[in-house]
């Protein structure tokens, strides 16, 4: 059993824009076995298979994998990435077709899908497409199925996965939903460890409830702490938070013991407005278990800022990401490496 840590290459840890290959080389460096891009098009733009090919090769000499995403799996919000629209000439399923062939002939066989993206130019609850006006999220999940479905015969001829992301915007429910529909084997669960309070989950319920389809994980950390409306999470580097990676790791390891996690670091805040009927009635699936996980662990953190064992919240995140980013990724680096070891996992 080898679970192994990758890094993903968006959220900072490339200070500029450089060459794929560049990236490899700065992942290797720094110590990671693999990288995470959020589509083939990171390695070639086109999808040119001359550049897909060095890409693979550079790989194979510096000992990495390359694990890769697919983009927005939600048809009521692809509008966001015309780069894809243009990959397909005008045709979305095309491009994603295209995307899939791309990824698997340099190996990338399990990828990670999106439901939407983070809004940060809007404000409230219009930053998720889960509280959209024109179109409620019951009828985007029902659009993302017949999408999917629609994508399960090249799945299968690629021998290719996608894997929906635990995001900011969708329950770990919702997605088991899809993958009982669609069929395991050409979905599963990219389980981003940090993303699940965001929707009132405790992630080791999360761990526990998808393990069986778990293929890929973003690792990342969070704080709590209360506010008017509910909860805040604050994002930690790995190990300095309050997600319990030692009892996940447990979890997935007899399902996946050669996991690939990606430490995906970045800072802020995000809302979890348990105390706002609105915000309730939209999670039909919220476990009372859950939200009184949250709100225990949220005690703890508060009483660690108050005896000063954590930096307050808002001290803490004064400071630019760029100032803090080697310290936090080494740090999440060698808290994965050493829980992994001592699991015997690594």
């Amino acid at each position: 059993m080898a679970m192994k840590i990758g890094i993903d290459l968006h959220h900072g840890f490339l200070q500029e824009e450089v060459p794929f290959t560049v990236a490899l080389e700065k992942a290797k460096q720094e110590g990671y076995d693999g990288v995470y891009g959020k589509s083939p098009m990171v390695a070639s733009k086109t999808l040119d298979p001359v550049e897909l090919k060095e890409a693979a090769d550079t790989a194979k000499e510096l000992g990495l994998y390359i694990d890769l995403g697919i983009g927005r799996v939600n048809p009521f919000n692809t509008n966001e990435t015309p780069e894809v629209w243009q990959l397909g000439g005008g045709d979305y399923k095309l491009a994603v077709e295209k995307m899939l062939y791309a990824a698997a002939s340099i190996g990338a066989k399990e990828l990670i899908g999106v439901t939407a993206g983070w809004k940060g130019e809007h404000k409230g609850y219009h930053v998720y497409d889960r509280f959209r006006t024109d179109v409620t999220w019951e009828e985007q999940l029902r659009a993302t199925a017949n999408f999917l479905k629609s994508l399960k015969p090249v799945l299968l001829d690629t021998g290719t996965r996608i894997n929906l992301e635990t995001h900011e915007e969708i329950t770990s429910h919702e997605i088991v939903r899809l993958i009982e529909e669609v069929g395991d084997d050409v979905l599963g669960v990219a389980f981003d460890t940090a993303n699940v309070f965001a929707r009132g989950e405790d992630p080791v319920a999360v761990a526990t409830r998808t393990a069986p389809y778990i293929h890929q994980m973003h690792a990342k950390d969070c704080i709590m702490f209360f506010s008017d409306t509910g909860l805040i999470r604050q994002v930690k580097p790995v190990g300095q938070g309050i997600v319990d990676y030692r009892q996940i790791f447990s979890i997935i390891a007899p399902f996946q013991p050669d996991l690939h996690m990606q430490i995906e670091d970045h800072k802020g805040y995000m809302n979890i407005d348990i105390f706002v009927e609105q915000w309730r009635n939209s999670h039909p699936d919220m476990s009372l278990g859950d939200i009184a996980e949250l709100v225990r662990l949220a005690r703890i953190c508060e009483q660690r800022v108050a005896e000063g064992s954590l930096p307050h919240p808002a001290i803490y995140e004064q400071p630019a990401y760029a100032e803090q980013r080697d310290e936090r990724l080494s740090f999440a680096g060698h808290y994965l490496r050493t829980t992994l070891s001592e699991l015997g996992l690594r």
